[in-house]
């Protein structure tokens, strides 16, 4: 009688534990995805994690991971820590053991297994070791020291040392006619240096405790004294230490697009002395809501083609990862806020024509967010002077962000907005919400692009599309309801 009770005991159990995990609702179970489809729950028991990238090998304490895919083929594998990096290559561990609560100790082939999602354990207490941030052409991203003390840039009329302390930002373009690698530098008094990197490698410390040699040609981007905002993933342009954020966590423990929490509030929407859609300017009040501080990526919208089994956009040979989402439609866009929708259990959408133009001016009334003037290097156009100007994308969080903390609404790509488009602001809604009609015919893009002059980059400036069109200058980003 005793046994049948314990036995009972135990089934219930592992029903709850399964209940419980298939819903990825309880905080200490990893989940093991096999490639024969097999799905294994409880705790890996292994210390450390390695994998073998092309500037050296990393290590990731267990308490760290976030998820483990293996790669198989030509896919290289990948490690993704719970501060937020990005680690790509051979994965060195080739078994697993896998503790479970009611079943035997299940040993687990690497090769075996397609992915594996990392409970969200309280992590080992230490500190912080590291304070820049490096992204790399292949999709790394990483916290890291950077150890070079300075950086020497030339120009074509003479040559720069900078001292490591005065450099907030490298961004490192594609070669440049085939021969020469250039970057720009951004100063922490906003002054920007373009010209050719005087070193061949970045030496860098990871925050595990390894050195990394790394080769200038395969890095994207050096964020010094990276900020950390709830363990994002993603390295921006200097502090954001005035804007309140949030970031969601899928069902399968990874990371949604990055949101800025904005208050609402009133503005003059339009411009008197723009194009003739952007008049009458009228009053417009909108509701507290939230907007992604970047445009989606492809890093980002491949995870929804990968799990939605859809066929991935092209990226023009201008490389993924962290550059913008092109070749999109605004019914692609649409479809990825329905899909994050339901692995959030929270409401995305596309940004209102009036939410958005509240985000980008943020409290200002001027042509560009920056004053009147293009400026320098502050948005990537045709003419912005930056080193992508009507050549492609720049990876995002490339430029200065506005006084909300919002990168790239001025240039880069245009953005889906969720209405339908309509010649005047007569008729907008004066509570922010949706212009929208039955068979509308074309949908409203805003911001601008590489390929278009400082003119379209303005604040109130409004362009149209049809919304099965694809193209490499449009692409869009999320909001979130409060």
């Amino acid at each position: 009688m005793r046994f049948r009770w314990f036995r009972t005991v135990l089934l219930y159990l592992s029903l709850a534990l399964f209940h419980a995990v298939s819903n990825a609702d309880v905080p200490g179970v990893d989940v093991v995805t096999m490639n024969n489809g097999d799905i294994h729950h409880g705790t890996v028991a292994h210390e450390f994690f390695s994998v073998e990238t092309t500037y050296g090998s990393v290590s990731v304490p267990y308490s760290f991971m976030a998820g483990l895919y293996p790669g198989h083929g030509r896919e290289p594998g990948r490690l993704l820590t719970r501060l937020g990096d990005v680690f790509s290559g051979r994965i060195l561990d080739e078994e697993f053991t896998m503790l479970r609560v009611v079943e035997a100790t299940l040993p687990l082939s690497v090769a075996d297994i397609k992915d594996i999602s990392f409970a969200q354990r309280p992590m080992r207490k230490r500190e912080q070791k590291t304070g820049d941030a490096v992204a790399t052409r292949n999709g790394d991203r990483f916290f890291a020291d950077i150890i070079d003390e300075d950086i020497r840039i030339e120009d074509s009329d003479s040559e720069h040392l900078i001292v490591r302390d005065q450099i907030q930002r490298v961004d490192f373009a594609s070669l440049y006619d085939g021969e020469e690698l250039v970057s720009q530098i951004t100063s922490i008094d906003g002054n920007i240096y373009q010209g050719k990197i005087g070193v061949g490698t970045f030496a860098v410390q990871t925050e595990y405790g390894q050195n990394l040699n790394i080769p200038v040609e395969h890095l994207s981007v050096i964020t010094i004294k990276a900020a950390r905002h709830n363990a994002r993933p993603d390295f921006y342009h200097g502090r954001l230490t005035s804007v309140s954020m949030l970031r969601d966590r899928l069902v399968d423990g990874s990371f949604a697009p990055e949101i800025v929490v904005l208050e609402g509030g009133s503005y003059m929407r339009g411009d008197v002395r723009g194009d003739d859609d952007e008049k009458p300017p009228v009053p417009v009040t909108v509701s507290p809501f939230g907007i992604g501080i970047t445009e989606v990526t492809f890093e980002q919208y491949d995870r929804f083609c990968e799990d939605t089994r859809r066929d991935k956009p092209d990226d023009s040979d201008w490389e993924r990862g962290q550059r913008p989402v092109i070749n999109v439609s605004w019914q692609d866009a649409v479809a990825y806020t329905e899909w994050l929708s339901r692995k959030t259990r929270h409401t995305y959408r596309l940004p209102t024509d009036a939410e958005w133009e509240y985000a980008t001016r943020a409290n200002t009334s001027s042509r560009f967010w920056w004053g009147e003037e293009p400026g320098i290097a502050m948005a990537n156009c045709e003419g912005c002077r930056s080193l992508w100007d009507g050549e492609k994308t720049a990876p995002v969080g490339t430029f200065r962000p506005n006084p909300f903390g919002l990168f790239d609404t001025a240039g880069n790509v245009f953005e889906w907005v969720s209405d339908c488009y309509n010649s005047s602001y007569a008729d907008a809604p004066a509570d922010g919400s949706a212009f929208d009609k039955p068979g509308c015919g074309k949908r409203v893009i805003r911001g601008g692009a590489w390929s278009f002059p400082p003119q379209e980059i303005r604040s109130a400036n409004r362009w149209r599309d049809f919304p099965t069109r694809h193209s490499d200058d449009t692409g869009f980003r999320v909001a979130r309801e409060l």
